[in-house]
């Protein structure tokens, strides 16, 4: 039903607006997680979640891709003037759903004890420590390409079905903000302090995956709805590839951020 009120045309016409629904959805992907799942509630939540907004996101792939026009000179301009909708909605859903999760995490910090969000607490042994000095340029740009092909591939084969990946790091992200900040006396205001520090490495992360996202999705449209070797087929396909590189120079300047820049705080 919520995903027949979510209508693609509007959502595209509004991107703005996915910032409410990736906050909202993400909000009863919890709560019928707990519902249905109480011993699963972590990865049930963002199954839920994905769900709800796969529909919505194939449609508007589908939109996308019908009001491309071709055109016989290459513009990085032309290129984000034709996608920047679909960018918008991917990083406002991110922020919505990055949101919902650290919002539970402070307000409810006894479902951070009883194991409700522990398989996105598992992240923090494995990376979180590590990321703060322990990771070279080297290793942790390879990680990110590891994980920007994993969202490709999935945008190739599931299309708008790689919101599930985007979901999970974006709840990773706002699970441990908010474990960290519950540590210190004050944790909103230790959660707000954190997430500006970050901020900018987070964004440049995330904008590297949305654009691989968008990557994939314009290339599976092409191969499904156009002719092989056609002029359109080969127009969205340059497109692909340019979002592929800039997801890949986004991702550059995000581990040179993380690695040299955060050590000097």
């Amino acid at each position: 039903m919520l995903e027949n009120i979510l209508k693609p045309d509007w959502l595209e016409r509004k991107p703005r607006f996915a910032f409410v629904i990736g906050l909202v959805y993400a909000i009863i992907g919890i709560v019928a997680a707990w519902i249905v799942f109480p011993n699963s509630q972590g990865i049930a939540s963002i199954a839920f979640l994905s769900m709800l907004l796969i529909p919505s996101l194939n449609k508007m792939f589908t939109i996308e891709e019908k009001q491309d026009s071709v055109s016989k000179k290459f513009s990085f301009k032309k290129i984000f003037q034709d996608h920047n909708d679909i960018l918008q909605v991917y990083f406002m859903l991110f922020l919505g759903i990055f949101l919902a999760y650290a919002l539970f995490s402070l307000k409810f910090p006894n479902l951070l004890v009883q194991g409700v969000f522990d398989s996105q607490l598992r992240i923090i042994g494995a990376n979180v420590g590590q990321a703060i000095g322990g990771f070279t340029f080297y290793s942790l740009f390879l990680n990110n390409i590891k994980i920007m092909l994993i969202f490709l591939v999935l945008s190739l084969v599931f299309g708008a079905g790689s919101i599930l990946f985007l979901a999970w790091n974006a709840s990773v992200w706002g699970v441990v903000f908010a474990y960290m900040a519950t540590h210190y006396t004050n944790a909103f205001d230790n959660f707000l302090g954190m997430f500006l520090k970050v901020m900018p490495h987070m964004f440049l992360e995330a904008g590297g995956y949305f654009f691989a996202i968008v990557a994939g999705c314009i290339m599976s449209q092409a191969v499904l709805r156009e002719s092989f070797g056609s002029k359109k087929f080969n127009y969205a396909m340059k497109d692909g590839f340019t979002f592929l590189t800039m997801s890949i120079i986004l991702l550059i300047i995000g581990a040179l951020v993380e690695v040299y820049v955060y050590t000097l705080f």
